[in-house]
């Protein structure tokens, strides 16, 4: 069976989720990445958009969650995860990555991230 993955990488925003009150007043910078895979159906051979996902919807539907302060990345995910299935509910599998680009972790050099399996 042939499947077309539909991906979105490198997606910044600024954004107040975490645990500590500091991190909710100021925010941080994220860095999302989304891929869904969907069954390749004869639609696409004809052109017709229908037969996929649009990547402008997926965008709007991370970039809301985004705006919704949580404590954990996790809960983030999860939530755009169920909304995106809950619209497409072709979506055979996906990954999204949600990554904090400067945790407030002392001596952290790096970023922190989940990832969602679904």
């Amino acid at each position: 069976m042939k499947t077309i993955e539909i991906a979105l990488s490198d997606l910044h925003f600024h954004a107040r989720h975490g645990v500590f009150k500091q991190e909710n007043i100021v925010g941080n910078e994220f860095i999302v990445a989304l891929n869904v895979r969907i069954p390749f159906t004869d639609g696409i051979d004809d052109d017709d958009l229908d037969a996929t996902i649009s990547y402008a919807d997926l965008y709007d539907i991370i970039a809301d969650e985004m705006k919704r302060p949580r404590k954990l990345l996790e809960t983030v995910a999860n939530d755009i995860c169920l909304r995106i299935c809950g619209k497409w509910p072709q979506i055979l599998s996906g990954e999204i990555t949600i990554c904090k680009s400067t945790p407030p972790i002392p001596g952290i050099t790096g970023n922190a991230s989940v990832r969602l399996f679904f």
